[in-house]
């Protein structure tokens, strides 16, 4: 669901940045709006920080995401 109902979903209406967590894997796939389509997904593994596009001073270190 979260790859096809909700990515349809989230880009119609216009979220800017759409995430999905694979905590198996520990891997986030991160998807940001241009124009109206999200464009080709950006992947983060454990090792990597996440600057989040909407809050310009947020920056998420994954090693605490997926600790344990």
């Amino acid at each position: 669901k979260d790859m096809t109902v909700k990515f349809a979903l989230y880009e119609r209406v216009g979220v800017k940045e759409y995430w999905i967590v694979h905590p198996l894997d520990k891997t986030v796939l991160v998807y940001k709006l241009d124009g109206n389509k999200y464009a080709r997904a950006e992947m983060y593994s454990a090792e990597e920080k996440i600057k989040v596009g909407i809050f310009e001073d947020l920056e998420i270190d994954l090693k605490t995401v997926f600790m344990g």
